[in-house]
């Protein structure tokens, strides 16, 4: 759907850079006329029977193609910093729902202009009847805000997990090859430097291949586990360690005479009174062979199925 200003008619087609924005009113408008008519910050909307006086800093780029969307989401963001008490404010759970009900009742009204004066003053004198409650909510996170933040502080503490456990690896390898080792062994040793080197330097290699092969198995598992869920996961056929299919053209057993084959077709007196395909038809690879076995399969099949 191509976006269109009402007032200029310029469309995203003409310019793809044009952005649409739009107030409270759920009125669109392109943000140059935005800019144009609110000049002086406040002014009537264009619109035709709109009255409302808006201010320029009160427009915002719409993201829905559909603006009552729009209008619908702001309202809603309204009332949210009113209509914030928890499920623990009321004295059972069927008040709270009754609660939340009244307040899908309101977005509606609003969002449809029913009613708006009454529904704004219900508005103002729920906020002045409950204002400490609203002021202490304000400040306190709601169970969706505070399983987000769980699950943000998890995700955390996990990557510091793994964080420490490569870093501990990487320190234990290392302990492997320690030149203050080799030098102590070399001290205190009998044996010859390069049996000493030798045996240090065989360790550095065990230590490496280990690590190289468990770095590879890793990589195996991720592999395997990405498999897994792309097979669960997709929509497309079904993977499976079979034999390899073989195909073999099937055998009609229709009780009559046998089919032709397509060459005998094509060969034969078939396509004497068969008409031409048209060239749209042809380019898509129809051909005349294709409709008379057709013809000829759905003849058998009526006469012969039985």
């Amino acid at each position: 759907m191509v976006r269109q200003c009402p007032k200029c008619k310029t469309n995203e087609y003409n310019n793809p850079k044009m952005v649409m924005m739009i107030n409270e009113c759920g009125h669109p408008l392109c943000q140059n006329c935005v800019e144009n008519i609110f000049a002086r910050n406040a002014n009537r909307c264009p619109y035709d029977g709109c009255a409302k006086v808006l201010r320029r800093n009160n427009f915002w780029e719409q993201i829905f193609d559909d603006p009552m969307i729009e209008r619908e989401n702001y309202i809603r963001k309204r009332l949210r910093k009113i209509y914030n008490l928890q499920e623990d404010d009321f004295a059972s759970l069927a008040e709270f729902n009754d609660y939340l009900e009244h307040v899908e009742e309101i977005v509606f009204n609003l969002a449809n202009d029913i009613d708006v004066e009454g529904i704004e003053a219900e508005v103002k004198k729920f906020k002045e009847e409950y204002e400490e409650k609203i002021e202490k909510n304000r400040r306190r996170l709601n169970p969706d805000d505070l399983w987000i933040n769980e699950m943000l502080n998890e995700e955390v503490n996990r990557t510091k997990r793994l964080k420490a456990e490569l870093h501990e690896e990487k320190e234990t390898n290392v302990s492997l090859v320690n030149p203050r080792a080799i030098i102590d062994e070399l001290r205190e040793s009998d044996l010859p430097a390069e049996v000493v080197l030798d045996r240090q330097r065989k360790i550095q290699i065990e230590a490496e291949m280990a690590e190289k092969e468990e770095a590879l198995q890793k990589k195996r598992e991720k592999i395997e586990r990405q498999r897994r869920m792309q097979d669960i996961t997709s929509f497309g056929p079904l993977r499976s360690s079979g034999r390899a299919y073989n195909h073999s053209v099937p055998v009609l057993s229709l009780h009559g005479p046998r089919m032709p084959s397509m060459d005998e077709i094509e060969t034969g007196d078939y396509l004497k009174h068969v008409r031409q395909p048209s060239e749209a038809a042809h380019a898509g690879g129809y051909l005349k062979k294709i409709g008379c076995s057709r013809a000829l399969f759905e003849s058998r099949q009526d006469l012969f199925a039985f």
